[in-house]
């Protein structure tokens, strides 16, 4: 809902009365005795406690610049936290542990990918964690520790073998006998809808990529006909076209390499699309590299060497911290340049580029922090670009020409988390989604007119794309199935 926030509620067992007791807090973990509550405050930013009722609440822990903290756990004699932390600077996720007065924090464990964890009341931390690619799916370890000093006292082991889950909301008995955890499968496809009414409208949107792997929507064929999407339909992530008629997709790029974000250049001669060979001896990715394979079929060739940007982490429902990319659009003729966009600490970095000769200048920079997920699109003009980011507390659109005068700030009171924007076919309006606590909402906004819904479901759908000729409109939508599990004899 408009202006929702996130808050930590108790619940009677008797009765199912809901009591709040904190806004704008996250992770709640009640210590072993019940008397106390930590917590991370709205912007997952600071580690807090409170007692039982919300009493006497006080920050524990501040991250550094650009930590998260997402999951919280109490040592089993209460005297330490154990905390899952994304370090936005490195893209790394940490497991630490510290005492309650905020002391000196020991890292227990490190990865790309952890889903969650939990310490048991034998000292173990028992957590989930995403494999590499090709497998691509998440699985349960352990790490042995000393619960006294919260340091580890063995190597990780392997606990599971499975294939094609995610693993969260782990959880223990108070014995350690039984362990709970939600077994998931997440699906993604390509959604399509028709406009109506001058874009105001969309009529009854219908699911485009009809296999059960993950589909990712990259951008429009220049001629409105068909999709470009990126899908590990075959084992690794390649590209793929369908027309919107189509039944089937065909392969436009197959590659070793993961292929992200596929769009056509603006002639439309060309396919871009963003890869990373992935090496399997490390757990950072190398570099990120935007390459270019011709429409009607034949060899790709590297476009140019680009830096991460915030908005772009590898499918924000993958693990969003595992991977950053950058991130790119082009305009439809008369325009040539495309545009990349590059984030620099505080900044998005927009430069020119040309699908042959590479870098052509930089054209602009837009203060963002680097810190929250960013989304961004190119008018099809390629005058504008239009910015959000993934607030809390606030729902600003930011209009930044690229031909010089000042930006243009929309805001839309009560709206936050918005999660995707893009223009109109006419460069009048934008789409822009937005996520909730009852799923995600697709609002039409003219730059100079009343925001209006279009479309809205309990599912998550992102990164909305209008056709060129105006006449439809795409999206990624995310089907996600859970189940809760539990484990006997867990010791």
């Amino acid at each position: 809902m408009p202006g929702e926030r996130t808050a930590i509620w108790a619940v009677s067992a008797l009765t199912g009365v809901l009591r709040k007791l904190r806004e704008d807090a996250w992770g709640a973990a009640a210590s072993p005795d019940g008397s106390q509550i930590a917590f991370a405050n709205g912007l997952r930013s600071e580690i807090w406690l409170m007692g039982a009722n919300g009493e006497q609440p006080r920050k524990l822990r501040r991250g550094e610049p650009g930590d998260r903290f997402f999951t919280l756990a109490w040592s089993p004699d209460g005297r330490r936290i154990a905390s899952l932390n994304h370090r936005a600077l490195s893209g790394q996720g940490i497991i630490e542990s510290f005492d309650l007065e905020g002391g000196r924090s020991r890292v227990l464990a490190s990865s790309l990918g952890f889903g969650g964890f939990c310490w048991a009341p034998d000292g173990r931390i028992i957590y989930s964690m995403a494999e590499p690619p090709p497998n691509q799916s998440d699985n349960l370890w352990e790490l042995r520790t000393d619960a006294r000093t919260g340091a580890a006292t063995g190597q990780p082991r392997r606990l599971t073998n499975l294939a094609g889950f995610l693993l969260a909301n782990l959880s223990l008995s108070a014995d350690g006998e039984r362990l709970a955890f939600l077994r998931a499968r997440r699906q993604t496809d390509v959604w399509v809808g028709e406009l109506a009414e001058k874009g105001a409208r969309l009529n009854a949107p219908r699911r485009l990529t009809l296999d059960d792997r993950t589909d990712w929507l990259g951008g429009w064929t220049r001629d409105s006909q068909a999709v470009l999407f990126s899908s590990n339909r075959s084992g690794n992530f390649d590209i793929f076209r369908q027309g919107i008629q189509d039944r089937a997709a065909e392969a436009v790029v197959r590659s070793s390499e993961e292929g992200r974000w596929p769009a056509p250049s603006a002639d439309g001669q060309w396919v871009l699309y963003l890869t990373r060979p992935y090496n399997q001896t490390q757990e950072s990715p190398d570099s990120d590299r935007l390459m270019r394979a011709p429409v009607s079929g034949g060899p790709a060739e590297q476009v140019l060497k680009a830096g991460g940007f915030a908005g772009s982490a590898a499918m924000s429902w993958e693990r969003a911290y595992t991977k950053r990319y950058p991130a790119f659009r082009c305009p439809s003729p008369p325009a040539t340049s495309c545009v990349l966009a590059e984030a620099d600490h505080k900044q998005i970095i927009f430069t020119a580029f040309d699908p042959i000769e590479g870098k052509k200048g930089e054209l602009t920079r837009v203060e963002m922090n680097p810190f929250l997920q960013s989304y961004w699109d190119l008018s099809l003009d390629g005058k504008r670009v239009a910015v959000t980011a993934q607030e809390s507390d606030a729902g600003r659109i930011r209009i930044v020409p690229l031909t010089g005068g000042p930006p243009r700030e929309m805001s839309v009171p009560g709206w936050n988390y918005l999660s995707g924007v893009a223009w109109s076919a006419d460069g009048q309006s934008l789409y822009v989604t937005r996520w909730t606590s009852r799923g995600s909402r697709l609002w039409h906004l003219p730059l100079n007119g009343e925001p209006r819904l279009l479309y809205q479901k309990t599912n998550i759908f992102e990164r909305p794309l209008a056709s060129p000729d105006g006449r439809h409109l795409a999206f990624t939508e995310l089907d996600f199935d859970s189940n809760a599990w539990i484990v006997d004899n867990f010791r």
